[in-house]
C-alpha cells in the first residue's frame, strides 16, 4: 500500500482532470507516401548520412481515439537511385503478440491484395511511409486492455536483380508497447475526485488507487503523463540552453539531484548535487569522480561542463524520437533499478532509437528525468544515461 502522502499527489495532480487514453495505437491501411524527406520528426530525427548500399525501416506508435496507430518508413541510404518491387498490393505486413508470444492481430487477416508487380523508385534520401491501425481487438474480436506486446513491422518489398538482394534486417522494425487502459466508468470515478486535496480521505485514497497505479505498485504511464508533462517540457528546455537557474528551481531541495553515468543507480556511488550546487553546475571547474567507463573500468574523471556533455545531453533530447513516462524505451545489459532506488518516482525518458544505420541500433541513446513527490509538486532528483554497453 502506497503513502497517503504520495497517493494524494497522483489523485490530485492526474485523475481529478482525467481523460484516460491507451499506450499505443494500430495502423490503417494507406497508399504509401513518397518523400525526400521524412515528414513525421519522430520517424527520422537527425538521419545518418546516407550510406551506401542500404535501406533503413524505421517506426512509431500513438495513441488516439482507442486506437494503436503505426507510421512507419523504409529510407534508401544508397547514393543512387534504388528500384524496389511489391510482389502484390500488400506492401507490408503487422503482427502484433502477447507476452506470451500468441497472435493477436496480424494486418493482412480476411484482406485481399491484387497480385500485380508494383515498382518503386527510391533516390538517395527518399522515402516512403505507411500507416495503419490497430482496435485493440484480438483475434477472437476481444477488447484488449492491459498487457505487453510487441509489433513486428515487415516492408513486403524485394529487388529483381540478385546482386543487389535486400537483407532481412533492412526491411523490418519491431516496437513494444503496453496497454494499460481505464474504462469509462473508471474515468467518470477519477474525474468526480474532489479537487480540494484537503477533502481527500484515506477511503478515498483506496478506492482510486487501482485507477492510478499498476500491479507493481508504479504511477501508470498516461497518469505520469498528466502529472509531470509540463515540468520535465521546462527542464529539458533549461537543460538544452544550460541553464542552471531553472534547473535549480525544479531540483528537490532535501535531496538534490543524483547522476548516473550508466542506467544501474548506485545509492554508494553516484554523484549528488544540491540546489544550491546545480545554480553553479556550469561554472565548476572542479573535477569530480562520477563512476566508471563500460567497458574500460576506467575512472569517469571530468568537470560538470564535461559530463553534461558526455552523459546528459549528449544528444539534442529536447526533439528526441520518443518520450516515454513511466515506460522503459531503451534497455541494454545493465541492471533497470530505478523504480526500485527511487521512491514512488515518475520516470521521463527522452529516447533516440539510432543515428547510424550500419551500427544496427546498437547506437541508441536516452537520457531518463527522475522525479519524487515533495509537498505537493513533483522535484527533480536523478539524472540517468542510458546507451548501449558491453
Amino acid at each position: 500500500m502506497k503513502g497517503y502522502k504520495v497517493r494524494r499527489a497522483i489523485i490530485i495532480g492526474a485523475l481529478c482532470t482525467a481523460v484516460i487514453v491507451p499506450s499505443f495505437i494500430q495502423l490503417v491501411n494507406a497508399q504509401p507516401i513518397l518523400k525526400n524527406t521524412v515528414i513525421d520528426k519522430e520517424l527520422n530525427h537527425d538521419s545518418p548520412s546516407i550510406m551506401k548500399g542500404r535501406f533503413e525501416t524505421k517506426g512509431n506508435y500513438e495513441i488516439k481515439d482507442d486506437k494503436v496507430v503505426f507510421k512507419f518508413s523504409l529510407m534508401s541510404h544508397h547514393t543512387k537511385p534504388k528500384q524496389i518491387v511489391f510482389g502484390s498490393g500488400q506492401q507490408f505486413e503487422v503482427i502484433i503478440t502477447n507476452d506470451d508470444g500468441e497472435e493477436v492481430y496480424r494486418f493482412s487477416d480476411g484482406m485481399d491484395f491484387t497480385l500485380a508487380l508494383i515498382y518503386k523508385t527510391l533516390n538517395a534520401g527518399e522515402s516512403i511511409e505507411w500507416q495503419n491501425e490497430w482496435d485493440m481487438t484480438n483475434k477472437e474480436g476481444e477488447k484488449l486492455t492491459s498487457g505487453k506486446y510487441k509489433a513486428e513491422i515487415s516492408i513486403l518489398a524485394g529487388t529483381e536483380k540478385k546482386d543487389e538482394r535486400i537483407e532481412e534486417s533492412e526491411l523490418a522494425t519491431i516496437i513494444s508497447f503496453n496497454l494499460d487502459i481505464l474504462s469509462k466508468e473508471e474515468m467518470k470515478q477519477a474525474s468526480e475526485l474532489p479537487k480540494n486535496s484537503d477533502k481527500l480521505t484515506e477511503n478515498n485514497i483506496k478506492e482510486y488507487e487501482e485507477i492510478a497505479l499498476d500491479k507493481e505498485g508504479i504511477i501508470k504511464p498516461e497518469i505520469a503523463k498528466q502529472l509531470i508533462k509540463e515540468a520535465a517540457n521546462d527542464i529539458i528546455n533549461a537543460l538544452s540552453t544550460k541553464d542552471a537557474e531553472a534547473i535549480s528551481e525544479f531540483s528537490h531541495p532535501v535531496k538534490g539531484v543524483r547522476f548516473t553515468p550508466y542506467t544501474c543507480v548506485s545509492l554508494e556511488s553516484d554523484v549528488v548535487f544540491n540546489k544550491e550546487e546545480i545554480k553553479n553546475f556550469f561554472k565548476d571547474q572542479a573535477i569530480h569522480l562520477w563512476g566508471h567507463y563500460d567497458g574500460s573500468g576506467n575512472e569517469i574523471k571530468l568537470t560538470p561542463s564535461e559530463y553534461y556533455e558526455k552523459f546528459i545531453y549528449s544528444e539534442d533530447f529536447v526533439n528526441a524520437e520518443k518520450v516515454g513516462y513511466n515506460e522503459v524505451l531503451s534497455s541494454g545489459n545493465m541492471l533497470e533499478n530505478q523504480f526500485e532506488v527511487y521512491e514512488n518516482p515518475i520516470v521521463v525518458e527522452y529516447y533516440f532509437s539510432g543515428f547510424n544505420p550500419d551500427y544496427a541500433g546498437i547506437d541508441w541513446r536516452s537520457l531518463r528525468l527522475v522525479f519524487e513527490e515533495y509537498e505537493g509538486s513533483w522535484k527533480l532528483v536523478g539524472i540517468i544515461n542510458n546507451q548501449w554497453t558491453i
